[in-house]
């Protein structure tokens, strides 16, 4: 059956569903943020689904799927479309299933702060409801008001909130999830602890997300700072020393080159080119012992913003960290590119100083300091290139590898070739094997098969 015939018998045989055929609409529900690499762009920009369908419920995504896979119709399930690495592109047409009305919160306990939810629902609505019971998320994306949690599982790493529990993965925080597999008749089946692996950054290639339960952190009144510093090896040495100080709460703390926060409507223009900027994200009562360790490293603060004033103004520095950054560099100038790396902590500024000048200054600072799993203390990076060629971009890889900094490639779709460092384990390649069986599920994204 030819995929035109396919896709019209899927609809005439499901004529309830909310089915989303306009062409435009189609297309750009069929990408995500993969456009912040020009490489991703060339061979993704084409690509798009059939039709797209949103299904409101267990039910009505049991049908899509079982009528999918009677069709042999290949699927691709998007969260908010804020992925960067084409993760909800459909490389080979077929159907979208758009999970944004697939929302709900099942039930959120505030004795003990566990939330079950809907694959679907924005982590910023989710956040929402859990500031409202005393609970916050533990880890969210800068494009938390965009971004699903279901996305955030399927395709993400860390974020807001991984200065103190980690990534997303960091065992605790994702109690268990409930995995839809593809077939005609489709089970339900649940899954935790170390299982969880098998499905977390796979893309959704190897069974559909419905329900996520996960762990939530007690609610803080979060102040935000823009500080200053004359001296990288100053903006990093608070930068730790806040991160390591026991007694100081925080959310967040960023690293940004002068050209890279130039970006930040909240950054003065007069600020020198050679200065260094911190987004601070710290409790309100750890004011005074924050801005000390400032004094010491002879920063100050060229701005800042209450919890209640970031409420009443809508605007956030969280949105100006990790990979929100680089969508407002984009804003401005359309050839710039990114990378992700890995930084030795102890020796993170004079990595940084070989890189700069092996490359000729080709790689902007913009870093990230978060805890791992071990709750090791880990400073990452999404630092800003001027993209020139595909070459060029491979000598600055080189360049960092040269010098001990390990690379999580954004330019490759592929998901051994990005995240995973070249191979998967046997328990996803197995789990994809059982759960899609027809290899219907986000189709070209797993080279392995």
């Amino acid at each position: 059956m030819a995929v035109s015939e396919a896709i019209q018998t899927l609809q005439t045989r499901l004529p309830s569903l909310d089915w989303v055929t306009s062409p435009i609409q189609v297309k750009r529900l069929s990408k995500d943020f993969h456009w912040f690499s020009p490489i991703l762009f060339a061979q993704l920009n084409t690509k798009k689904a059939d039709i797209v369908v949103r299904p409101k419920n267990e039910k009505e995504l049991k049908e899509v799927v079982a009528q999918c896979a009677a069709l042999k119709l290949p699927m691709t399930v998007r969260g908010g479309g804020t992925g960067n690495y084409g993760q909800s592109v459909p490389l080979q047409g077929g159907v979208t299933i758009d999970t944004s009305h697939y929302n709900q919160i099942n039930w959120l306990s505030p004795d003990d702060g566990i939330v079950s939810v809907q694959s679907g629902i924005k982590l910023g609505a989710l956040e929402d409801a859990a500031r409202d019971q005393g609970w916050e998320l533990r880890c969210m994306p800068s494009t938390y008001k965009m971004a699903s949690i279901g996305g955030l599982f399927s395709g993400g790493f860390g974020g807001v909130g991984s200065i103190n529990y980690g990534p997303v993965a960091a065992e605790g925080t994702i109690l268990s999830v409930r995995v839809m597999t593809i077939s005609e008749t489709p089970d339900i089946f649940e899954v935790g602890g170390d299982e969880l692996t098998s499905f977390h950054h796979t893309y959704g290639t190897n069974g559909i997300i419905l329900d996520i339960e996960l762990a939530l952190a007690p609610a803080r009144v979060w102040d935000e700072y823009l500080l200053s510093f004359k001296q990288l090896d100053d903006a990093i040495q608070f930068s730790k020393q806040v991160a390591n100080s026991t007694g100081i709460d925080k959310r967040n703390i960023a690293v940004f080159d002068a050209y890279s926060a130039s970006h930040f409507e909240q950054t003065p223009k007069e600020l020198a080119a050679s200065d260094y900027v911190v987004i601070a994200v710290i409790a309100s009562n750890a004011k005074r012992p924050m801005l000390k360790l400032m004094e010491n490293a002879q920063g100050k603060i060229e701005w800042s913003q209450t919890f209640q004033e970031a409420l009443q103004s809508k605007s956030t520095l969280m949105e100006c960290c990790w990979n929100h950054s680089t969508l407002h560099a984009l804003k401005n100038n359309k050839a710039l590119t990114y990378l992700q790396t890995n930084y030795d902590v102890d020796n993170v500024v004079e990595q940084l100083t070989q890189i700069d000048e092996a490359s000729n200054s080709q790689a902007q600072v913009h870093l990230e300091v978060i805890r791992m799993a071990d709750s090791e203390l880990a400073i990452v990076g999404l630092p800003l290139i001027h993209f020139q060629s595909a070459e060029q971009l491979q000598n600055i890889v080189d360049i960092h590898t040269q010098f001990g900094v390990s690379i999580n490639d954004p330019h490759v779709y592929t998901l051994e070739d990005g995240k995973h460092k070249g191979c998967f384990s046997h328990s996803i390649l197995d789990s994809k094997r059982k759960n899609d069986p027809l290899n219907l599920l986000n189709v070209g994204k797993l080279r392995s098969l």
